[in-house]
């Protein structure tokens, strides 16, 4: 159960997020105060940071590493992530009390019991000065969760005037209100499928859907990819790398003969299905992440929801994940549960997230 606060002041932290698509690292330095029985936040400053090339090289090879290469790039990638957040802070005059880290995701197989996200917040801590909380999703699974999503605690304190939220990164998930619980799962892929396949065309992502908006819907391939096993999985259920390599991209993979238009086309037609059947009974829903900015995938799931669909300030589009994050970091530091089983599926909500000091 979430516990009412007393009223505060303003406290300041930075949470950092990278998600499944590796287009950047997003660092936010957001403010937070109880007032009036509920939640406040404020984005002050915000930035997207490219990974480095060698950086992104060693991420991508994580996955097959073990042992001490894995120990060892994690240090290399919690160092990284110190060093850039030290920037951040120096280059902008900031002042935060604690920094949140999201890592990335290089393996989460909740159902096996396990889920890493790499960036060693010790090293995270040391290179920043700053008291870093990181490993948000491990206690979660270990109570039997999925570990995810993990936003639906930020979307209950600090968004509950919306009758849902749906995020739009490498992966999509919502969540909402039902039953005197805030439910959540991830709906489908999204920016993970999308820049796959505009990278096959010599692009990083397909700018504002443009290519996709060129291509023909296939209805052979939207058919395949919409009787995916995953949809008809109950809630709680989420989605990894893992997911999308092993079992949707053969999907497309059957299709081989198509081009890469046709495929971003057929794709957006599918998320844009599977966004509206999962959020078609509500009147006001939030729409944040990078896949929103899509302006063509937006189209079409305006197309589906109609005046339903709420696209706030580019800020909260880009950052609310990362500031999400930072909230998730303050409500550790006090003791407050920031994971909640009603969205994960656990035993228990937790309190998660481990503290190092610098």
């Amino acid at each position: 159960m979430i516990q009412p606060e007393k009223t505060s002041e303003w406290e300041y932290g930075i949470g950092l997020m990278s998600g499944t698509s590796l287009d950047g690292v997003d660092i936010a330095y957001c403010g937070f105060r109880y007032i009036e029985d509920r939640w406040e936040f404020i984005i002050e400053k915000a930035v997207t940071y490219d990974y480095p090339t060698p950086i992104l090289q060693l991420i991508s090879e994580m996955p097959a590493m073990a042992g001490e290469g894995l120990i060892a790039a994690d240090r290399k990638l919690g160092s990284f992530y110190g060093k850039l957040c030290k920037r951040f802070i120096v280059e902008n005059s900031l002042n935060p009390g604690f920094l949140a880290s999201h890592g990335h995701t290089i393996f989460h197989k909740p159902n096996a019991g396990y889920t890493f996200q790499a960036g060693n917040g010790a090293e995270i801590a040391h290179h920043s000065g700053i008291m870093t909380i990181s490993d948000f999703r491990s206690a979660d699974v270990a109570k039997g969760g999925q570990g995810a999503p993990l936003v639906p605690i930020g979307d209950e304190l600090l968004f509950n005037d919306f009758d849902a939220v749906i995020n739009l990164g490498g992966f999509s998930n919502i969540s909402f209100h039902e039953d005197g619980k805030r439910m959540a799962f991830d709906i489908c892929p999204v920016n993970i499928a999308l820049n796959h396949f505009a990278k096959e065309m010599g692009f990083t992502y397909d700018e504002d859907g443009m290519i996709a908006a060129e291509g023909a819907v296939c209805d052979e391939l939207l058919t395949e990819l919409n009787v995916w096993g995953y949809y008809s999985l109950k809630p709680p259920k989420s989605l990894g790398r893992e997911d999308f390599e092993n079992e949707f991209l053969p999907i497309i993979s059957n299709f081989n003969y198509l081009n890469s238009a046709d495929v971003l086309r057929t794709l957006i037609e599918h998320m844009a299905i599977q966004i509206s059947h999962v959020s078609g009974n509500f009147s006001k829903v939030l729409f944040t992440g990078g896949g929103i900015r899509n302006r063509f995938l937006e189209k079409q799931i305006k197309a589906r929801l109609g005046e339903a669909v709420y696209v706030p300030s580019d800020v909260l589009v880009e950052y609310k994940e990362a500031m999400i994050f930072a909230f998730l970091g303050l409500l550790r530091i006090k003791g407050k549960a920031n994971i909640l089983s009603s969205a994960t599926g656990a035993s228990a909500d937790s309190c998660s997230g481990l503290i190092h000091l610098p």
